[in-house]
């Protein structure tokens, strides 16, 4: 089996991430994937290395710089690149590479088989979507997407919660099959504790500083922390368009001195083993690979009781969750893991345990090939 993937990007986050996983592994499966990375113009050699990277570890992967405005000449480049490889399945990630696809079945390849991952939605709807609710709202991205739905011939999910969203949106009238994502850390080394720890309790929150990942929320509960442990720091890595609102929360709380932004870091890994705590109160995550990550690497978290945390954590067993917005909750969970070593190391032991069985790249890449057997009958 030969597969085309696709993804329109612009750099390396969770999507990305999830590929340099994957393929690599189902070649051990019998199954040939190459790789297409478009991305804006100017996005080109950031991505290069990525792709050498790729080629490295035995995947055929191109970079094709493509502008928004020339997306029927980039449809041409992905056919004529079927052709000339003798590829009939393009497995497509995110929505701008679906509609890419999409187009190039209707108007080009009526004969290609695509498949699509469904990663995420428009953060818009996320930050305010309720899981309880069948809810439908029509803006541009809804539309775009029940258009490819039309196109596409078989859809995967990398959540429950993402197969529900589609389902309560009403785009899609059925559910997809769901293969989460996996990693493994096994290849990381530790850093020395002296350079990633900061303070006697650490916490630490990864990821973009966005409404969806609920940073002025952490913020208001550190403040409380802060009352029992005036020492604590939190390490935020991470860039975003918060940050400045954000340090001007850090201000008018009176913890500036107690909260460190430390950018984007290339080995956030060890800032991460070296914490006490993770905090993580995403008001909605399609799947949340740093909650995955934190279980690897054995640091518990404290998070939303929201999609996909309350999907990879138990309450009080894998995880801490608590109610959506409520800071003060978020406070108390994290101070109670601050006071107890023992819980600290109960409840990461339980969610190590949990990667081991459920979340590893091996995982993830065996579940995924069985998946792509079963589209046999279908070609």
């Amino acid at each position: 089996m030969k597969i085309l993937h696709i993804i329109y990007t612009h750099g390396i986050s969770g999507a990305e991430k999830y590929l340099d996983y994957l393929l690599p592994g189902l070649k051990n499966y019998g199954i040939d994937c190459h790789l297409l990375l478009i991305c804006p113009p100017a996005s080109v050699n950031k991505l290069e290395s990525f792709a050498a990277m790729l080629q490295q570890k035995g995947i055929v992967t191109s970079v094709v710089g493509a502008k928004r405005t020339g997306i029927f000449n980039t449809v041409l480049k992905v056919n004529r690149y079927l052709k000339e490889h003798k590829i009939s399945i393009v497995h497509s990630h995110l929505v701008n590479t679906d509609l890419i696809v999409s187009l190039l079945k209707q108007f080009v390849n009526r004969k290609v088989f695509i498949i699509s991952t469904k990663h995420g939605y428009d953060e818009n709807v996320l930050n305010v979507y309720n899981p309880s609710d069948r809810c439908t709202r029509h803006g541009l991205y809804f539309y775009i997407t029940r258009y490819t739905l039309k196109m596409i011939d078989r859809n995967i999910s990398i959540s429950k919660g993402m197969s529900d969203l589609f389902y309560n949106l009403g785009i899609s009238k059925e559910h997809f099959p769901v293969i989460h994502h996996g990693i493994d850390v096994s290849h990381v080394p530790a850093g020395p504790a002296t350079q990633y720890r900061k303070a006697p309790q650490q916490l630490i929150i990864a990821g973009r500083m966005e409404i969806m990942k609920g940073h002025p929320y952490l913020m208001e509960a550190m403040a409380l922390v802060c009352k029992q442990y005036p020492q604590c720091i939190l390490l935020v890595l991470g860039e975003g368009s918060l940050k400045e609102s954000l340090q001007s929360q850090c201000e008018k709380l009176g913890i500036t001195g107690n909260v460190q932004f430390l950018g984007f870091q290339a080995d956030p890994y060890s800032f991460i083993r070296n914490s006490d705590v993770i905090v993580l109160p995403s008001l909605f995550e399609p799947f949340g690979l740093v909650y995955i990550e934190a279980h690897a690497l054995q640091v518990p978290v404290v998070a939303f009781d929201t999609p996909a945390a309350n999907e990879l954590m138990q309450h009080n067993e894998t995880g801490l969750l608590v109610e959506k917005f409520n800071s003060a909750q978020l406070a108390e969970k994290i101070i109670l893991l601050l006071k107890d070593p023992a819980e600290r190391q109960r409840i990461a032991s339980n969610a190590h345990r949990q990667y081991l069985e459920k979340f590893t790249s091996a995982t993830m890449i065996k579940n995924t090939a069985a998946w792509y057997k079963t589209l046999n009958y279908e070609l």
